[in-house]
């Protein structure tokens, strides 16, 4: 069941009621039985490999915390990383490297014909798998001791509201938060669905609204150029964002309902006046795993040391941990060339840095704005790959963003992708690019509001400031579009959205 649907908002309220009706000895059983009952909603034969993934860190960690000798250490390491990666190549990557060593044959005359192996799809692999891994090789390099409870670590790594998609949790903050007394909160309640609704704003009201339209662009995509191609990207960036930072949100308000705090994987990231600032801000969980476990690693123990590089190698670092990013995110070349894209951005930025001179720490009003404008726009001529069905289409995409700039060409081009993506009734057409336009602005002004009022601070807290007219107020216009939004998806004008990121 995805967090948008229906059967989530039935199964929600039951999971969270029972779970504080059930006796305190017996909640943590409840937990992870709820949390695979919801995994399982997905495909029931993917369950067994969260299960081997969950088993082997868990003996991995224990097998690391109880020995003496480093050797015996690494070893329990390594089989543990193994194991897990080896999964994580297997059911995602397989037939990406199969064929492209095939295509790689052929070119020298081999004359290999490729097939698809029809491979399993792990739903939320490339997250638990990061999850499982971080957990070993924190407890490795003795960050955390292994935990001995296998309920517990079952729940660290299978906790529902994180599980099909992140945020990516540490063993050190998560683990210990199942060893709480966990009670009924009326905080805690009115918390967790102000994320919530934001989450479902930022997911049904924006993203899911905006993805009719630029489907329809994506699926057509030789009827369009110009100023629409254009357009499309820069409203694709505020999809994906919406996606999965509403993901997010929804997912931290589902754990706050039950006592639980994970981490903020969102903050503001489109108002960053710089790339290394944007990684800080976008899908942080994922950022700071990168940093953690390859880039700082690859950086102290300098592997390259061996062939003359006396210096850290960090620029080689960046674009390892990049290259990795664009890969993780999905075994394509056009994932593969966004990360060499911001590969490329971030070194740029470092070398600029570097040979020019450093950056303002308190630029004015202008500059601030310009480098705003131009790491989002960098961002989003990322996205087109990102976005693109498959690399020839991202090719051409970017060959016909200057071929028609007529205006007159662009409303005609924006009619035809809605009228596709949504309903052709002329005055429906217009509604949907009135709400379209109002959401964004509201999205974009949340993110103002949070980057220059609550200088980084959850939304949530300031609800908690607001005069409770304006309070009720607030909620009854977020539960509006929301309902307009879904209405749209699934009133005969399309289907439950499914999250980006859920396919990762």
């Amino acid at each position: 069941m995805l967090f948008n649907s229906v059967p989530y908002m039935i199964f929600l309220p039951i999971a969270v009621l029972l779970y504080y009706i059930v006796p305190a000895k017996f909640q943590k059983i409840y937990l992870l039985l709820v949390s695979y009952y919801f995994y399982a909603c997905f495909d029931l034969r993917a369950l067994p490999f969260l299960l081997i993934s969950t088993l082997v860190s868990y003996l991995a960690g224990k097998a690391i915390d109880s020995k003496e000798d480093d050797k015996q250490r690494k070893y329990a390491m390594i089989i543990a990383l193994v194991i897990n990666i080896g999964m994580l190549l297997v059911f995602k990557y397989f037939n990406f490297f199969a064929e492209n060593i095939v295509s790689l044959a052929n070119v020298f005359g081999a004359n290999i014909e490729f097939k698809k192996f029809n491979i399993l799809f792990v739903t939320g692999i490339s997250f638990f798998t990061f999850q499982s891994v971080g957990y070993v090789v924190d407890v490795y390099l003795k960050k955390i001791k292994a935990e001995k409870d296998l309920l517990t670590y079952s729940l660290f790594i299978g906790f529902f509201p994180h599980v099909l998609a992140g945020p990516i949790s540490r063993g050190a903050k998560l683990i210990p938060q199942f060893y709480k007394e966990h009670k009924f909160s009326y905080s805690n309640t009115v918390s967790g669905l102000q994320l919530m609704a934001i989450g479902f704003f930022k997911k049904i009201a924006v993203a899911d609204v905006l993805a009719m339209f630029i489907t329809s662009v994506h699926n057509n995509l030789h009827e369009y150029s110009g100023i629409i191609l254009i357009f499309t990207a820069f409203a694709y960036s505020i999809q994906l964002y919406g996606d999965f930072s509403g993901y997010s949100d929804i997912a931290r308000g589902s754990a706050k309902l039950l006592d639980f705090d994970i981490v903020d994987n969102f903050n503001t990231p489109y108002f960053s006046t710089s790339f290394s600032q944007f990684w800080t801000k976008w899908h942080i969980s994922l950022s700071s795993w990168f940093q953690d476990y390859i880039f700082t690693p690859f950086v102290w123990t300098n592997p390259l040391c061996r062939f003359g590089y006396e210096k850290p190698p960090v620029i080689v670092a960046i674009w390892i941990v990049f290259l990795t990013s664009g890969l993780w995110h999905g075994s394509a070349w056009t994932f593969i060339i966004w990360g060499m894209l911001h590969a490329i951005y971030r070194t740029g930025e470092d070398l600029m840095r570097k040979y020019y001179k450093k950056p303002d720490k308190h630029p004015k009003p202008v500059k601030y704005w310009g480098k705003v404008i131009w790491v989002f726009t960098l961002v989003t001529f990322s996205q087109i790959f990102f976005r693109a069905n498959t690399l020839k289409d991202a090719f051409w995409y970017i060959g016909h963003l200057f071929s028609n700039l007529s205006l007159s060409v662009f409303k005609a081009d924006l009619y035809n992708a809605v009228s596709t993506g949504f309903d052709a009734t002329p005055m429906l057409v217009y509604a949907y690019i009135g709400y379209a336009i109002l959401v964004v602005a509201i999205l974009v002004y949340i993110d103002w509001y949070r980057q220059f009022r609550l200088k980084g601070k959850c939304l949530t807290t300031v609800f908690l400031t607001m005069k409770q007219p304006y309070r009720i107020l607030c909620y009854y216009i977020l539960v509006g579009l929301i309902m307009a939004g879904f209405i749209m998806q699934n009133g005969g004008y399309g289907s439950s959205a499914n999250f980006i990121y859920a396919n990762f």
